[in-house]
């Protein structure tokens, strides 16, 4: 993945958990569940929370991805940033000892359009990066320094009717032209889920179960980085 990266070999690869490899076939949430349940079992740096579940019973997970110490230590954290989010009754002595002793969060989450696949499965290599590279100073640095959350599919339902979609009009071989049948998906898509609700427009209104598990989440973590990946058409 990263130009002369040593990769540790006990930290299963996407293909050795689903028989493809990165950007070979899209990823669906069942490989995905694998994947991540593999990487759980593979390494003491991560854990896999459920979160939520679907409409249609898929299950909402997330992974943390931390040091042992900071895993260790992950219920101090929670507290801690909960006490700086809302801040009365705490002292600027106190605050600052805060800010100097937590680990900050940073959050990743992928795919709330379920149609814009790309950036689940990046966040599944970007997890193998993050437990599996051995020589990179980036890496070594967001461990000894932070904790990192990933959402890895926001969205199931849409992600997997989307698929199912493709798979079904695609022929043996990829084709590039915008017209083909692989790149123009019948109504309703994979950018909802299953009652076709937009979810990036749920975020106050909270009317669905997916949305309502992150939200009770952010409220539970405070992360100071959220990065939500998102794709801006084929072109």
């Amino acid at each position: 993945f990263m130009p002369g990266a040593q990769y540790d070999p006990a930290i299963p690869t996407l293909k050795q958990a689903t028989g493809h490899d990165w950007g070979e076939k899209i990823t669906a949430h069942y490989e995905i569940e694998r994947y991540i349940e593999a990487l759980a079992k593979a390494s003491p740096r991560v854990r896999v929370v459920k979160y939520a579940e679907t409409y249609e019973g898929r299950a909402l997970y997330y992974l943390i991805i931390a040091s042992e110490a900071n895993m260790a230590r992950l219920g101090e954290i929670k507290s801690g940033m909960l006490r700086l989010a809302d801040p009365r009754g705490l002292s600027d002595a106190d605050a600052e000892k805060l800010i100097a002793s937590l680990a900050p969060v940073t959050w990743i989450a992928a795919g709330v359009h379920g149609n814009e696949i790309s950036s689940c499965d990046a966040v599944l290599l970007f997890a193998y990066h993050l437990l599996a590279a051995q020589n990179d100073a980036v890496v070594k640095s967001i461990f000894e320094r932070s904790v990192v959350i990933l959402d890895p599919t926001e969205n199931p339902d849409g992600r997997d009717r989307f698929i199912t979609y493709f798979r079904q009009s695609t022929g043996p071989w990829p084709d590039a032209d915008p017209q083909s049948a692989e790149h123009n998906e019948n109504w309703p898509g994979g950018r909802a889920n299953h009652y076709l609700f937009d979810m990036n427009r749920d975020w106050f209104a909270l009317t669905q179960p997916e949305t309502r598990g992150r939200v009770k989440l952010a409220l539970e973590w405070f992360p100071l980085v959220v990065v939500d990946l998102h794709e801006m058409s084929g072109e």
